[in-house]
């Protein structure tokens, strides 16, 4: 347990290491205390810090820098809503122009969270239930191959890659997609189950594509195959910490490339707001913060921030705080 002086002291180092990326001294924490402190104290305080595993000192004559550890006690401290911060008020009007016609608002979202965060966002679509499809899209790719784009209600893209039959008609894809339509727009994965008993020797040809269609919906109405998009991967480099020394990123890059594993640590399911900082908690030099928000019955929606350990905390918690009533506000008006 910590004093209250310690925590302060701790957290005053932190915020001002965050600030300028330079070890902080002791006349620092003095001029930023606001109350009588002597320097003799504040060093002396620091001086525990660094023996509890909080601060390290790169040289005997600098000041402290802080440890995962200290990251851990500074987010414990941020408020949930810190009015002094400035809000994203145009959070709302940005997404509005980056949603295409096809109402991608996922990946939408995910560029206005790395834009207004300036790290690497992820947005994870998982546990959706009873999705309704919107529409069917068929892209001929070519050697008797074509991707299947489904468009749901959530303005999720689920995309999979299917096979043709040799030498189908000129077309083939065409009447394939306007027969998808017709039997799956504006249907739950049940509904369109149970059409599927119905089906006659006319749309025969055509059974192999609506059974794989229906097996990815399923996947992804059951939570099994959740929707993970990533953006500003390139932002990492924006860091000192990263671009000074490309050792400490090639882990955070890793666990980005692998997205089923990077999906489950921002949807683990165990608190509302979370923090994964440093290696203890499975994102070596470097931090995770995620936020879980529930759109609706069937929806849910988890958001994270990708950053290095001395991320601006309060900033992004800031924002994520702000992205649950934009996501709901995109959402509602989709539904519409």
């Amino acid at each position: 347990m910590l004093s209250s002086r310690k925590r302060k002291i701790l957290c005053l180092l932190v915020a001002r290491y965050i600030d300028t990326t330079e070890p902080v001294a002791s006349a620092d924490i003095k001029r930023d205390y606001g109350e009588d402190i002597s320097s003799a104290t504040i060093r002396a305080e620091l001086a525990t810090l660094e023996e509890m595993g909080y601060l390290i000192q790169p040289h005997v004559s600098a000041g402290r820098i802080p440890t995962a550890k200290a990251y851990k006690v500074y987010v414990e401290n941020i408020p949930q809503e810190d009015d002094y911060l400035p809000k994203v008020t145009d959070m709302r009007s940005f997404l509005d122009q980056k949603i295409d016609q096809v109402g991608d608002v996922i990946k939408s979202t995910a560029q206005v969270l790395s834009d207004a965060t300036n790290y690497t966002s992820v947005i994870v679509v998982k546990n959706v239930g009873n999705v309704v499809v919107r529409s069917v899209k068929l892209v001929d790719l070519g050697s008797d191959n074509a991707l299947v784009i489904i468009i749901t209600d959530s303005g999720v893209l689920k995309d999979c890659f299917i096979d043709l039959p040799k030498k189908m008609g000129e077309n083939y894809l065409q009447t394939a997609e306007d027969l998808l339509n017709r039997m799956f727009g504006n249907k739950t994965v049940q509904e369109i189950k149970e059409q599927l008993a119905y089906v006659n020797d006319e749309i025969a040809e055509y059974k192999s594509i609506l059974f794989k269609i229906i097996d990815t919906l399923e996947k992804f109405a059951a939570g099994k195959d959740a929707t993970v998009v990533v953006e500003g991967t390139a932002k990492l480099l924006d860091y000192p910490e990263y671009s000074s020394e490309v050792d400490k990123v090639k882990g955070v890059l890793s666990i980005i490339e692998h997205k089923e594993q990077l999906g489950e640590m921002v949807s683990d399911g165990k608190v509302d707001f979370s923090f994964r900082i440093g290696a203890e908690d499975g994102i070596e030099n470097g931090s995770l913060v995620s936020a879980s928000y529930k759109i609706s019955e069937t929806q849910e929606v988890h958001a994270g921030v990708i950053g290095p350990e001395r991320m601006d905390y309060k900033k992004v918690v800031q924002v994520l705080h702000d992205l649950e009533k934009m996501i709901k506000s995109i959402v509602g008006d989709k539904e519409d």
